[in-house]
């Protein structure tokens, strides 16, 4: 059985059609798209509908034909309550880091927001029969399976898998979430790490990669009864393209500040918003234009 995993697309279609014609080549026989579709890019409206299409058309089919199975991202259900007007989220309204989350919002109408707020936390499948199906987060505890995709984790879409975490976290969740493969995303950086019988593994991002690799990047799993195989892609796309979108689509005026910083991000293929806001903190400064401006004078290696 081969099986793709696809994830933090973040808006990004140029990204996105380069990793479908991949598929083309891969023929695998499911394929995950494991969360944050939407939100940092300029594409939403776009990517949604391309993948809603692809879930139920001859291309779809054709792509993989047990299916297109998705997972709910942190990205995906911060548009769902900002368009919901969730009060646990009262401190971001006016935050203009957020201006980007809601412009995006704004881009999409209330039957994509009411697909993206039924998405599954988990999408498994099962060992015998080998079948796909989609868990709320409090489901699966104990139950062990071939492949558990999340997000994050099984406990929250915002623990990654990756080098950071520890040996016992991993460890926790393997014992609570049992799986041959545990595959993650979120943290834009493709992973890899065996632990007992479980193989845990970090799809890396399509739209947004954090490694300094500016490609988009996947992975393939194929399994077998006594072997699993790991293909960690890497597929050029037009980047050029995916940044004039940034101005093309008005995201890059009506965004703000956020908009600029994540124009970067995909520019460099390197994390900037978390090591900028905690820089900021550091230095007991605002998160505005004149600290950007100042973070990116002194740290001018991450903009090369």
């Amino acid at each position: 059985m081969r099986v793709a995993v696809l994830a933090d697309i973040h808006g990004n279609l140029p990204a996105l059609e380069a990793v479908l014609a991949d598929l083309k080549e891969v023929r695998a026989h499911l394929v995950i798209v494991n969360g944050d579709l939407v939100n940092r890019g300029p594409s939403n409206r776009e990517v949604l509908e391309r993948l809603l299409n692809l879930s139920s058309s001859k291309e779809g089919r054709a792509l993989a034909p047990e299916g297109f199975w998705f997972t709910l991202g942190n990205h995906d259900d911060l548009l769902v309550k900002w368009a919901q007007r969730d009060p646990a989220l009262s401190d971001l309204y006016a935050d203009p880091l957020f201006e980007p989350t809601a412009w995006s919002v704004a881009q999409l109408s209330q039957d994509h927001l009411d697909w993206l707020g039924n998405l599954p936390f988990q999408v498994a499948i099962g060992e015998a029969p080998r079948r796909a199906f989609g868990l709320e987060k409090a489901e699966g505890l104990g139950e062990r399976v071939l492949v558990r995709a999340t997000h994050g984790s099984p406990r929250h879409y915002r623990e990654g898998y990756d080098e950071h975490q520890t040996l016992g976290t991993l460890t926790e969740i393997s014992e609570d979430y049992p799986a041959r493969l545990l595959v993650g995303s979120h943290t834009h950086r493709p992973f890899m790490y065996q632990l007992g019988e479980a193989l845990v593994l970090n799809s890396g991002a399509v739209g947004a990669p954090f490694n300094g690799d500016v490609r988009a990047q996947y992975v393939v799993v194929e399994i077998g009864e006594n072997h699993v195989q790991v293909d960690f892609r890497q597929i050029p796309y037009n980047l050029q393209a995916a940044l004039q979108a940034y101005y093309d689509s008005g995201l890059m005026e009506a965004g703000g500040l956020g908009a600029d910083i994540f124009y970067h991000e995909t520019r460099t293929a390197r994390s900037m918003l978390m090591p900028f806001w905690y820089w900021a903190e550091a230095q007991a400064l605002p998160r505005d234009w004149e600290a950007w401006r100042l973070y990116q004078a002194t740290h001018p290696e991450r903009f090369a």
